[in-house]
């Protein structure tokens, strides 16, 4: 069955706008390689569907943007993607590609969500064995990301895509007041995450208005949020109140508070997580043959993927840099190139191996950082890059 995106949907939602009925249907092929199940997720940038690969008969996650989207944001995701590969908590790279109708992503298919899986815990918390070994995966998460030069924008637990940049019950005041954001504003969100997975709730968790939530958290005495969490957290509170746009996080410090909160609790690394208690749904993956990656316990999905590059002395190029070399091009889709083929032919390695497709964007990366070096003073007056004091 060829895919085709539909057009839009003669009802309108709350909000009086038309709606658009979802960019592929079931059961639909995307290059004659991927069949779609389900939709799993969606919001203003995009729609994401479970599909099973033919060629490796496992399931994987599909993520489209269509063609007429005004906003395409899908080719800086797969630049990312590409790039965070060999990091833990990474979902592994399958393929992309593009067509008149719309763009794709193939990725490894993750577990259900983390806000999931604690509303459906008996108080609708995680225990704090969960919530501090949740933290130190996505801490590293977060850092791995920041490390290859780009910001998260969105951490949060559901994995939906959503229109804000960022999601308002987890973003930081300075998203809030639509500054520039830095690594400090994922790490806020990250904190307000921990919170709530451990309590249950915070305290603006019933007000839907943007600007209403950013002057509480503004006003908010943030110690109170500490009340029912481990005292170590006061270290993780003071540390990221102290950092600004320019100021590289202490990661280590903040890993410290997590591992030294586990040793006072005597928990360790190998207990079961709250989903896995109890003989309930304890299902991580809908694809059971997906492998971790490296020494990472297969876990639940945790974060989106909304990212900007990132300030200071992490990131030299700007976003135009990053995608100038950058293709969905059909051909990263290929099958893996038979032992039997002649040594020489043309071939693309296996997604996410080194091959061929590296090496082009490693070239092209140093190509663009001798290029930045001619125009750098020009960028700097003008505000493109933020250059160090």
């Amino acid at each position: 069955m060829q895919c085709l995106v539909p057009g839009l949907q003669d009802n309108a939602n709350m909000n009086g706008t038309s709606e658009q009925a979802d960019i592929l249907p079931p059961n639909c092929m995307v290059k004659d390689r991927w069949k779609v199940l389900k939709k799993i997720g969606g919001g203003g940038f995009g729609e994401i569907y479970e599909a099973l690969d033919l060629l490796t008969r496992e399931n994987v996650a599909l993520k489209v943007e269509s063609a007429q989207q005004p906003k395409q944001v899908l080719k800086m995701e797969v630049a990312v993607l590409k790039k965070l590969q060999g990091k833990n908590h990474v979902c592994k790279f399958i393929g992309c590609g593009r067509n008149d109708k719309f763009n794709y992503v193939v990725m490894q298919l993750q577990g259900r969500n983390l806000a999931d899986l604690r509303r459906s815990q008996p108080r609708g918390t995680f225990t704090m064995s969960t919530t501090l070994r949740l933290g130190k995966q996505i801490l590293e998460s977060i850092e791995a990301i920041h490390s290859v030069g780009f910001l998260h924008r969105d951490i949060k637990p559901p994995r939906t895509v959503a229109g804000f940049r960022g999601t308002v019950r987890y973003a930081s005041v300075n998203a809030h007041k639509n500054k520039e954001m830095g690594r400090h504003d994922d790490l806020w969100s990250l904190f307000y995450m921990l919170v709530e997975f451990a309590v249950g709730q915070l305290p603006w968790r019933k007000i839907k208005d943007k600007e209403q939530v950013g002057q509480i958290k503004e006003r908010y005495d943030h110690r109170m949020l500490l009340k029912h969490m481990p005292s170590e957290f006061n270290i993780f509170l003071d540390h990221v109140l102290a950092l600004d746009y320019y100021t590289k996080p202490d990661y280590q410090l903040l890993m410290s508070v997590f591992e030294n909160s586990m040793k006072e609790r005597i928990i360790t690394e190998n207990e079961p997580f709250d989903w896995e208690k109890g003989g309930g749904d304890v299902t991580l993956s809908t694809s059971t043959s997906t492998q971790p990656q490296h020494n990472t316990r297969p876990t639940a999905a945790m974060v989106g993927a909304i990212v900007t590059p990132v300030p200071g002395d992490l990131q030299r190029e700007n976003t135009d840099d990053v995608l100038q070399d950058e293709h969905l091009s059909d051909q990263e889709n290929a099958p893996p190139v038979p032992p039997s083929r002649p040594p020489g032919e043309t071939g693309v390695s296996n997604a996410g191996e080194p091959g061929e497709a590296w090496e082009d964007t490693d070239f092209n990366r140093n190509r663009l950082r001798i290029s930045l070096n001619k125009v750098r003073n020009r960028w700097r007056t003008s505000g493109r890059i933020a250059v160090k004091p």
